[in-house]
């Protein structure tokens, strides 16, 4: 019943953006936009999955569940994350630990994403979950204190050896491709992202995602890209990169000057998942051989376009539609709950909306995010 009630939710979003897509025809005289979730530009291969586009939704824990998901492959992202699970609680079968590994037919290519610092517990659980999705991702990269003092994450960025056995021991344990998310190092006294690179692809690693920061840093600071400039010419396997990318010209420029296969897009989506559909469309738009000067001005024209056509009107649509989604998935009183922060993200910087705002909070049911959200309409 849920996969014809999802179907029923993408077709009433496929007419609600209808008007977006046209009027971006009709202002760059261009022909139809295809479905997005299907375009094909500068597709790539990890291992013997097709990605078809470079504009990918990186996993985020409380955020890349079934609907995040699902609309996130929507709008065109061409490769979709689970959030990090345990690989002890799948290898101890922990039923909250399984459950986040389910995924529809709405959310394909999937990734499932294990963390652990036991090779052969990390090698078990990826063979009993291996079925469920088209790629297995390791992560070892997470900054997160919770998960560095189990020693997994970014902490195996410190135990190159360990980090080595790990992918090695997962690699013999399943078929299908596999991959590792990294960061450029601990901190910036010992930077090895192009070590653990070339220890991920020499260990059978598929493909890599780098998010361009440290594990020290978290998500302060800013993005660090001089680091990853000369991985392309380390490694063969395809290369994702993440961190601060948030609009159309910045993806493009790593598309460009780190030849990277892909680009990963992560908090910049939160509320906002109509993101994958902005950035594709503009490095689509974006001529190749245009410099990059004459591509910023073009984009910065597509942005302002974009915030004029997808006005609140068609976003809180959208997001409506979105909570009937989150509902079938996990409930009306727990969808809900957290519906109120996509709704502070999604809105976020919107003039005269502060008194609007406090009422995100206190929505228990639908018809009152439905009312809250009515409010908006024409803001």
């Amino acid at each position: 019943m849920v996969f014809k009630d999802i179907a029923d939710i993408l077709s009433r979003l496929e007419k609600t953006v209808f008007p977006l897509f046209e009027n971006l025809r009709k202002e760059y005289d261009c022909k139809n936009y295809p479905d997005l979730s299907q375009t094909e530009y500068s597709s790539f291969f990890i291992g013997n999955v097709k990605i078809n586009n470079p504009v990918i939704s990186a996993p985020m824990a409380g955020i890349s569940d079934n609907t995040y998901r699902i609309f996130a492959r929507f709008f065109g992202s061409s490769l979709l994350y689970s959030e990090m699970v345990t690989s002890y609680g799948l290898f101890y079968k922990h039923s909250k630990s399984i459950e986040m590994t389910h995924a529809t037919e709405f959310e394909r290519p999937f990734t499932l994403q294990l963390f652990g610092a036991k090779p052969e517990i990390v090698a078990d659980a990826a063979s009993m979950v291996e079925d469920r999705a088209e790629i297995i991702d390791i992560n070892m990269g997470c900054p997160v204190p919770k998960v560095i003092k189990t020693g997994s994450g970014g902490a195996l960025l410190k135990d190159e050896e360990l980090m080595k056995q790990i992918v090695r021991r997962a690699r013999k344990s399943i078929k299908k491709p596999l991959t590792v998310k990294l960061r450029l190092g601990w901190d910036f006294d010992s930077v090895n992202i192009e070590r653990t690179a070339m220890i991920a692809e020499s260990e059978g690693a598929d493909a890599i995602a780098v998010h361009a920061r440290t594990v020290r840093q978290g998500y302060s600071g800013h993005a660090d890209y001089s680091h990853i400039s000369n991985l392309k010419k380390k490694i063969k396997i395809p290369v994702i990169i993440s961190g601060d990318i948030h609009n159309p010209f910045k993806a493009l420029r790593l598309l460009r000057n780190i030849n990277c296969e892909g680009i990963m897009i992560g908090r910049a989506a939160r509320g906002n998942p109509w993101i994958f559909a902005i950035i594709l469309m503009g490095i689509i738009l974006s001529d190749k051989k245009m410099s990059d000067e004459n591509a910023a001005d073009f984009l910065k024209k597509f942005e302002k376009d974009i915030d004029y056509f997808l006005n609140n009107d068609i976003k809180v649509k959208i997001l409506i539609l979105y909570l009937k989604s989150l509902i079938l998935f996990i409930g009306e009183e727990k969808a809900v709950k957290e519906f109120r922060k996509i709704l502070g993200w999604a809105f976020k910087g919107i003039r005269n909306i502060t008194d609007i705002k406090k009422d995100f909070f206190k929505i228990n049911t639908f018809s009152e995010a439905e009312k809250v959200m009515t409010g908006l309409i024409g803001m």
